[in-house]
């Protein structure tokens, strides 16, 4: 009896223990990428943070995730000003138009996990709040208007594991109207392309 009882108790200690799943329903990700504006404002640097949580619905492939980024993209050249000099000729100066903008955004995000090896593609999309700050510097003066608006964003990504979490490139898609007087009614979007780390929580 003895000798079945401590076979028993080393089979049990032999079989495999159910495996646990590793990947909790909530992310963070910091992400940084480069931005090209859809006017003709120059190329910059963009920084971004989102936080989001995998549902339990469509088999765990649908996130909800909520994303700050903030960019300053700019241009500059010469205006020509309604004054006149000594020679007749209208007086020109250098100018500087910046447009800084802090984007809310609300994405839902479906998951394709490990649809390519250990890839996990995903795609989303979803409306955004995005606040605008326009500054023009010319003629030894600077003029500045702010306002927001809403607008939309789409976006595509791949995701590769890594330690906890995943390093991802992603890229991106934002409409955002703004109407300045400095800028006219305009889409001040653009299209985005990052690279980042979600960390499971």
């Amino acid at each position: 009896m003895n000798a079945l009882a401590l076979l028993a108790a080393a089979a049990l200690a032999a079989a495999p223990s159910p495996k646990k799943d590793r990947e909790g329903p909530f992310f963070i990700a910091p992400k940084v990428g480069f931005i090209k504006p859809t006017t003709s404002l120059g190329g910059d640097l963009y920084l971004g943070g989102e936080v989001g949580y995998i549902t339990p619905w469509l088999q765990r492939r649908l996130a909800l995730v909520l994303e700050v980024n903030y960019q300053r993209p700019s241009m500059s050249g010469t205006l020509r000003g309604p004054q006149l000099d000594n020679l007749g000729q209208p007086i020109e100066s250098p100018y500087t138009l910046a447009e800084r903008q802090v984007a809310i955004q609300l994405s839902a995000v479906f998951r394709f996990p490990r649809a390519f090896g250990p890839l996990t593609p995903y795609v989303g999309a979803g409306p955004g709040l995005y606040l605008h700050r326009t500054t023009v510097e010319s003629f030894d003066s600077t003029t500045s208007e702010s306002g927001g608006g809403l607008g939309f964003q789409a976006l595509a990504g791949a995701e590769l594991p890594l330690g906890p979490g995943g390093v991802f490139l992603e890229a991106k898609y934002q409409f955002a109207p703004v109407d300045f007087l400095t800028t006219g009614d305009v889409n001040a979007g653009a299209v985005l392309a990052a690279v980042g780390y979600r960390l499971r929580l």
